[in-house]
């Protein structure tokens, strides 16, 4: 992942407007690795140029009051529908009057995907149009330092001025300062992936997420608020009540203990969370003598120590969500199943197993969520490659065209279901992205 951010901006003047408005207004581009995302053809001009003309004021007071935001909260499901997310995390939030592009920026906690989505139509009032349709990423402190940089640009421009009286210091010293301070830096982390802006979340949530009297572990409450968003304190008190019980209640909870490995490879610079995720799970195949055949329910249960009845169940447990609750220090711990499928069931213990194997947060939940953090994109990796290994599945289905016989024949081959199937194939380059009839998720 070696995609640079550049923010620049080179003053213009102007004769119009406030003081702000004429210091500030400037040639402005962003540009990712070597590709403009503010390219724009200007209409009355007949010109295409690689910068927008707005004020530098404005933009620097936008990413200062969505730092947080823009820093760790994913993607929206529905984030074409959601106006609070993408005012939060699309440049053409920035406001002023200004023809600002639709820059997006959407976050997985280790790294941001970073988007330019200009009109597919033409907006006859509008003077320019933006150009450029580019999907990009760029790790997260790429995107802090090149944020700072622009701030301390334009701050400093705005002292060399003289021009007193505006909020953007103040706003941004507050900002710089709660990154500095660990308390408030997990507060406003926690804010920010449930979806609200900084002192907008109810104290009773707060209160419940960062107090954790549970011990479910820091890590595994804010997947939680990524996952449930506004509705996380609801969502939390099911597990608050499964956390209670001594022993898994009848419905849709199973025990078992999880399976250990030794000599785990250390994670390669600019990797993906897939790409980790894919080489833990084949460690785990070769440690545990599980080869490249398919992986049975019963060879499964015997991994955790429990029986194959648990994923032929037809129980659900009042989880909104599969997970798993440690209940000691000797990897034992209880699985809730929200679904009563036995696929889904497969797919969801080796999200939890790989999680366990992975990563150190050792707190007592582990959730297996639909939110795009790179911790759940992880654990959705390992499932497929630790069930479903890309070469055995190649070997199997012996074809570059693969038809709908040949995916269920191997889904029933490999015991999991037929969409997880054209999903490994599409991830790995072996069938278009429109074989699984849908949008990718990221913009």
């Amino acid at each position: 992942m070696s995609d640079k951010l550049t923010i620049d901006f080179k003053p213009l003047g102007r004769e119009k407007g406030n003081s702000v408005d004429r210091a500030f207004y400037a040639d402005i581009g962003l540009m990712i690795g070597g590709d403009w995302l503010t390219l724009l053809e200007d209409v009355e001009a007949q010109t295409v140029r690689p910068h927008l003309r707005g004020c530098a004021y404005h933009l620097a007071t936008w990413f200062a009051a969505n730092w947080w935001r823009l820093r760790w909260e994913p993607e929206a499901r529905s984030w074409r529908e959601d106006a609070d997310w993408r005012v939060a995390h699309s440049v053409a939030g920035a406001g002023g009057g200004y023809v600002w592009p639709n820059v997006l920026f959407a976050s997985d906690g280790d790294s941001l995907a970073v988007a330019s989505l200009p009109r597919t139509r033409v907006v006859a009032f509008e003077p320019i149009r933006y150009l450029n349709r580019i999907q990009a990423r760029i790790t997260a402190a790429e995107f802090e330092q090149k944020v700072d940089a622009f701030m301390e640009g334009v701050l400093s421009r705005l002292h060399a001025l003289g021009i007193e009286g505006e909020s953007l210091p103040a706003l941004w010293a507050e900002v710089l300062a709660e990154r500095g301070e660990a308390a408030a830096y997990h507060r406003r982390k926690l804010e920010a992936m449930a979806g609200f802006d900084p002192d907008q979340a109810p104290d009773e949530l707060l209160a419940q997420f960062l107090e954790d009297k549970a011990k479910l572990g820091q890590g595994a409450l804010e997947e939680v608020a990524a996952e449930a968003r506004h509705a996380a304190a609801d969502v939390l008190q099911p597990i608050l009540e499964l956390a209670k019980a001594k022993t898994p209640p009848k419905a849709g909870g199973f025990r078992g203990t999880m399976p250990t490995l030794a000599n785990q490879p250390p994670a390669g610079a600019g990797e993906r969370p897939w790409q980790r995720a894919a080489q833990l799970a084949g460690l785990a195949r070769t440690q545990w003598g599980l080869g490249r055949q398919p992986i049975d329910d019963k060879a499964l249960a015997d991994l955790l120590g429990t029986k194959a009845t648990v994923f032929s169940d037809r129980t659900k447990s009042p989880a909104p969500m599969p997970l798993a609750l440690r209940t000691g220090t000797n990897g034992s711990l209880d699985l809730y199943f929200n679904s009563a499928w036995s696929t889904s069931r497969r797919f969801a213990t080796s999200r939890v197993i790989g999680d366990h194997l992975y990563f150190t947060n050792q707190g007592r939940l582990i959730p297996a969520t639909d939110a795009r953090t790179s911790r759940q994109q992880f654990q959705r990796a390992f499932a497929q490659e630790f069930l479903c290994p890309i070469d055995a599945l190649l070997e199997r289905i012996q074809t570059t065209e693969p038809d709908e016989d040949d995916i269920s024949e191997a889904a029933a081959h490999f015991h999991v279901s037929p969409l997880m199937v054209r999903t490994t194939l599409v991830n790995r380059g072996q069938l278009d992205r429109e074989a699984l009839n849908w949008v990718d998720r990221t913009f």
